[in-house]
């Protein structure tokens, strides 16, 4: 079995948190330096509001969002009527800034949040909705996490999910930029072996989409 690499992971999104969060802020950066973001980022606007789509009506639902950064679908799903919110994530300067965002939005008393791998997580929690974006770019072995994710899912429940495309023109870029520059790993997924790890973990396929880079795919608890 390969060594876990979470502790490497967590140090480089803990460093970065100020920085990643600007992507949807703009806070600090000069209208090229946004427009690159809009350009070379766009994945990170496209999964966002391919999320919200599929979650629809969220009134009276809880939900959990693994590996939740730096809050801004938490603070969303809060927004738009869940009854809690769960955001989770290794990186406590994340977690911050998850916690001072929801309580800016006028919706902490709602949300909660959890410094923690989701292997790690001990709870007897369920949820109407689980959520994992932007998190199997850089999980090694990603179906203990997803059984583990199943086990936060209520039979029946959403589970919606991100993973970056294999061979893509971005891929080597991001291989460089994050694997080889900053020593955070960073791993891409064929859609088959997607769909066969939820499968496997206990999740129903119910639909794909190709947003920018990644597959999204939308998977129900059975």
């Amino acid at each position: 079995m390969k060594q876990d690499n979470m502790p490497t992971v967590a140090r480089f999104w803990n460093n970065i948190a100020e920085e990643f969060d600007a992507i949807y802020t703009g806070n600090g950066k000069n209208s090229i330096a946004r427009w690159m973001d809009r350009v070379f980022r766009a994945d990170i606007y496209g999964r966002f509001d391919w999320v919200m789509r599929k979650a629809g009506d969220l009134e009276r639902k809880t939900v959990c969002d693994v590996g939740c950064g730096s809050g801004r679908f938490v603070a969303e799903f809060a927004r738009r009527g869940a009854r809690h919110v769960t955001g989770l994530d290794i990186a406590p300067n994340m977690i911050k800034l998850a916690a001072e965002l929801t309580a800016k939005d006028g919706v902490a008393a709602r949300c909660d949040f959890v410094v923690s791998d989701i292997l790690n997580w001990k709870t007897s929690e369920t949820y109407d909705l689980t959520v994992a974006i932007g998190f199997w770019d850089y999980i090694m072995e990603p179906p203990e996490r997803l059984r583990r994710i199943r086990a936060i899912t209520k039979p029946g429940g959403m589970f919606l999910s991100a993973w970056p495309r294999l061979w893509t023109w971005r891929m080597p870029v991001r291989k460089v930029r994050l694997e080889y520059l900053s020593g955070c790993p960073v791993y891409f997924y064929r859609k088959p072996h997607v769909i066969g790890m939820l499968e496997a973990a206990g999740f129903e396929p119910v639909s794909s989409e190709t947003v920018g880079k990644l597959h999204c795919i939308e998977a129900r608890a059975v």
